[in-house]
């Protein structure tokens, strides 16, 4: 079986690679915009993507005797908060936020970071 795997994840992370996790092992890196093309002796695996402490969803590929072309992106919602964020930081004094409402903005976005750790990144099969 082969895999075609290309990473397209816009400015976020570029300068370091992820890892690409086979069967929960490290497989391979790859870079900004990169495509790397393998082969594998098995018929299944599962595949995930994987920076520092963002993932994505395990994705399992069988063989169908062609091309499984996969790429990874960035989760919307995840790119969506972060500008929030950015946004938020510059309101806050035009708000005149007391020190409560500034620590309740913070602790909802860290626990809304925290859910979606593991969903950060999106791997999708190109038809």
């Amino acid at each position: 079986m082969k895999i075609r795997c290309t990473r397209n994840t816009g400015f976020y992370g570029m300068g370091s690679p992820i890892e690409i996790r086979k069967n929960n092992e490290k497989w391979f890196y790859l870079g900004q915009n990169e495509t790397k093309e393998v082969e594998l002796e098995e018929s299944e695996c599962t595949i995930q993507a994987r920076f520092f402490f963002l993932k994505s969803m395990p994705i399992t590929v069988s063989n169908q005797n062609q091309m499984i072309d996969l790429e990874i992106t960035m989760n919307p919602t995840l790119i969506l908060i972060y500008v929030i964020l950015f946004v938020g930081m510059f309101l806050i004094p035009v708000l005149q936020l007391n020190i409560a409402g500034v620590l309740l903005l913070l602790v909802l976005y860290f626990v809304f970071v925290f859910s979606i750790l593991n969903k950060a990144y999106i791997i999708k099969e190109k038809i």
